[in-house]
């Protein structure tokens, strides 16, 4: 008897420990009866221990990231793109590894897979309306206008001074490659979901580099005149014609034609109807604050000392400068033109601000400082005008003040470093009073001057 109880101990060990053997193998069958063996990769997901549910919870949530210009990302998941993984034929080849012989020989495949891995393919289907959609929110994101390098202008040393800021560049989307691109990332088992978005680079129509061969240096002058805001199609009008002359590019020796380069300010071209003056009246007409871009033009000329060839005043004085300092054009009739007189290209910036507009020359520094003062030589007071209108409400009376007329002179003075400064005179100006309205009562409307 004693001997056969070292024996059974002897025996039981084994026992127990195949036993054990049999039990973790059991859970280990049960446990991966359903799930992928570990080991399997599909692109940089690890499959291992999931079920088919659990599979399609990670493809539902996959991001793609698209890297666009200048490294900007963003992520959008599979579906959101058009890309719909066929979930369950994945899990399929993923299950299959690790199954093909008897068991438990498969262990021996399995320990393989642990110490090797592998890699299946990426099993989808295409959306193309949700190809479309998400295709046109990319394009949204990464399309951009190229923007011009530009003077940023501040004020140094009591006097403006300018920076000039370098110029970006614009990326358009080229939405007929996306989908090839992306479709290359998930056909490379070995590639994360990352695509670099095809994009075609813009350039601007100006950059910094281009300015500096034309010799466009620093602000040269600056001129800027205030319109009323709430006056919409007149604001609309300025806006529109200093469009024209942004960024506006004048050769040595080019004359600047401002009704040769803006035109006939016509509907068709997008003028609206504001009030024009038409010598003593003020009309409504289409083009109306063409007039201010072509006196603040005419004033930044000055002082920037440019040859002007051709310039008009008003007939009557105007609100926005003083008289003298206006420069009228009339399609067809009367003209601005300004001559670059330099040896140096000189770059017109035109702004347009709330209630402001702005004409800023950049160019080579010039050597001279100029001023421009005006001399009021006669002052013409405003003539009374009686207007009989049914308007007014009988024994009342209605008053317009009017304004008085000038006779000016205005000269330049140039001066250089500690020279006597050179004064010419460039204008001798004439405006007629605007009259001073008095409005009465009268059945019948009629004018009485």
């Amino acid at each position: 008897m004693q001997f056969f109880r070292p024996m059974k101990r002897i025996l039981f060990i084994p026992f127990l420990i195949l036993s054990l053997v049999l039990a973790v193998a059991c859970l280990d069958y049960l446990y991966f009866r359903s799930r992928i063996y570990p080991g399997i990769q599909l692109k940089n997901i690890d499959l291992s221990g999931k079920t088919l549910d659990e599979v399609n919870s990670v493809l539902d949530n996959k991001k793609i990231v698209f890297i666009g210009p200048e490294c900007r990302t963003t992520t959008m998941s599979l579906r959101e793109i058009g890309i719909i993984p066929h979930a369950k034929q994945i899990y399929e080849t993923a299950h299959s590894y690790g199954r093909k012989g008897a068991w438990p020989l498969t262990y021996f495949e399995r320990l393989k897979l642990i110490r090797e891995g592998t890699v299946i393919p990426f099993s989808y289907y295409l959306d193309e309306g949700l190809l479309d959609w998400g295709t046109a929110v990319l394009e949204k994101i990464y399309n951009s206008d190229p923007v011009n390098a530009f003077f940023e202008i501040y004020l140094g040393q009591g006097e403006a001074q300018a920076k000039l800021v370098p110029e970006i560049y614009g990326y358009l989307f080229d939405k007929d490659k996306i989908l090839p691109a992306i479709q290359q990332v998930l056909n490379d088992p070995y590639t994360s979901f990352v695509v670099e978005v095809p994009m075609e680079k813009i350039s601007p129509d100006f950059t910094a580099s281009f300015l500096k061969e034309k010799g466009i240096e620093t602000i040269v002058s600056s001129c800027s005149t205030r319109f009323d805001p709430m006056n919409s199609n007149r604001v609309h009008n300025i806006k529109l014609a200093a469009s024209y002359l942004n960024n506006y590019l004048l050769a040595p020796g080019e004359i600047l034609s401002l009704n040769s380069l803006i035109g006939d300010t016509t509907p068709e071209k997008g003028y609206k109807e504001a009030f024009v003056m038409i010598g003593d009246e003020l009309v409504p007409g289409y083009g109306g604050g063409l007039c201010q871009i072509s006196t603040t033009l005419y004033n930044a000329a000055l002082l920037a000392n440019l040859q002007i060839i051709e310039r008009h005043n008003h007939h009557m004085p105007i609100q926005y400068i003083s008289p003298g300092r206006d420069a009228a054009i009339v399609y067809g009739v009367s003209d601005l033109k300004i001559r670059n007189n330099r040896d140096h290209y000189v770059f017109i910036n035109a702004n347009v601000d709330y209630d402001k507009l702005r004409f800023s020359l950049f160019g080579t520094p010039i050597e001279e400082n100029v001023v421009i003062n005006t001399r009021i030589l006669a002052v013409y007071e405003p003539p009374l005008r009686y207007v009989y209108t049914p308007e007014v409400p009988p024994g009342e009376e209605d008053i317009i003040e009017g304004s008085p007329g000038y006779l000016v002179e205005v000269w330049k003075y140039v001066y250089r470093g500690e020279e006597e400064p050179n004064r010419k005179i460039i204008s001798v100006d004439s405006y007629t009073p605007h009259p001073t309205i008095i409005r009465r009562h009268s059945p019948v409307p009629w004018r009485k001057a």
